[in-house]
């Protein structure tokens, strides 16, 4: 997408903005695509000891503090296409009511001196020109990070004796969509024209289920998009927790440790399956996944947020920390966050989930962002309403 000066995007931007007064319903921006979706929004006892990984002391050193230099091109884009996106809210629109409680207008103004900004990204650069609210509160002085990515697996049209894992779309009966994973992986399902591929990694399709989307490839290099399209309705079990009550495994209960004895003891593979019996039904598009925004989805710069607390529109300067699974602090970094996304278990003003793009390295990304930072919502200086919850934390930045 070519991007336009600062002044162009005004001259774009502002007439149709203002018109959009009497428009209080949004259009998605970009209608031709279909909307990520994370199953694992829904569970309120999901752990993230499901997902993080002890990092090696190489991996860790490419986490180091940063504070950033101006933005990118990638995150101009992305600023541009989010002002876009107000071009259909009502200006005078109140937002977050429960948090900042900022019109759209402020938010676009905000949009629009931040393209032109081409200084530094850390609160002391920032400070002097834009308003830094903190988004947390007396009860939650935190904000709690964690990442989110699409799995990518392995996939093939017809089963063989590898690829024997069935990726299904959702039954329309009642009595087979409730199925429970156990009932389903004996076959419940079988030969009933709902399979949509197979797949040799039984452990990738059930962390695919986990995070509700993902990327199926097949051996040509063809790519298919998988979607949310429902589930059995059981309630979710963590895979983790189930090691550790069998005695499979103490101490480090992340993906890669699970996988790895899984991979060594195969005869415990589909019972320790079956410890969870949600199953995830999927449906397939060649369109791009986006954001519940309707924006697309940008690695390292989408954000999952409670819209209660926290805008769509908005812009958020974040200090985001990397731990390892001791909760020892490997570093942080200054970043400038997009909330576009939500969640069901993404709930508070304190509380974000970073997308940090497709695959296994993408994965090991996202678990590297678990832990606690400081994290504020810029608006250009200016007066500006702020509900009870946040009175106590009104004042901007100040230096560590």
């Amino acid at each position: 997408m070519r991007l336009y000066p600062a002044t162009k995007v005004v001259l774009t931007i502002a007439a149709p903005f203002f018109l959009a007064s009497i428009a209080n319903a949004f259009s998605p921006v970009f209608p031709e695509t279909q909307t990520l979706s994370n199953d694992r929004y829904v569970q309120s006892v999901f752990e993230e000891s499901d997902f993080i990984f002890e990092p090696s002391l190489e991996q860790a050193n490419q986490f180091q503090s940063t504070t950033g230099a101006g933005l990118s091109d990638q995150l101009k884009t992305s600023l541009y296409q989010t002002a876009k996106y107000l071009q259909y809210k009502n200006p005078n629109q109140l937002v977050a009511r429960r948090g900042v409680n900022l019109p759209i207008r402020s938010l676009y103004e905000t949009l629009n001196s931040l393209l032109s900004w081409n200084g530094g990204l850390a609160p002391q650069d920032l400070q002097n020109h834009f308003e830094l609210l903190p988004v947390a509160t007396a009860a939650q002085p935190n904000t709690k990070f964690t990442g989110y990515y699409t799995p990518i697996i392995r996939a093939q049209a017809q089963p063989d004796g590898e690829f024997r894992y069935p990726i299904y779309r959702s039954p329309m009966a009642a009595q087979l969509r409730l199925l429970s994973r156990e009932t389903i992986s004996q076959g419940a399902l079988n030969n009933r024209g709902l399979e949509i591929a197979w797949t040799n990694d039984p452990i990738g399709l059930f962390y695919l289920q986990i995070q509700g989307s993902g990327i199926l490839e097949f051996d040509n290099g063809q790519r298919v998009n998988l979607s949310y399209a429902g589930s059995n309705e059981k309630p979710f079990k963590s895979l983790a927790k189930y090691m550790q009550s069998m005695g499979y495994l103490n101490g480090n209960l992340g993906r890669q440790a699970i996988q790895d004895w899984l991979a060594r003891n195969p005869q415990h593979l589909q019972s320790a399956m079956n410890s969870n019996p949600r199953y995830v039904y999927f449906e397939t598009s060649t369109k791009p996944l986006i954001t519940a925004s309707g924006l697309p989805i940008v690695p390292g710069v989408s954000v999952a947020v409670d819209t209660d607390f926290i805008p769509f529109g908005s812009v958020l300067l974040a200090e985001v920390p990397i731990l390892n699974t001791k909760g020892q602090k490997l570093g942080s970094e200054w970043k400038i966050l997009l909330p576009q996304d939500r969640g069901n278990a993404i709930k508070g003003p304190a509380r974000m989930d970073i997308y940090t793009g497709k695959g296994e390295s993408a994965r090991v990304v996202a678990n590297r962002l678990t832990g606690f930072g400081q994290a504020y919502l810029l608006r250009n200086l200016a007066s500006t309403q702020i509900s009870a919850n946040q009175a106590t934390h009104q004042n901007t930045f100040s230096p560590l």
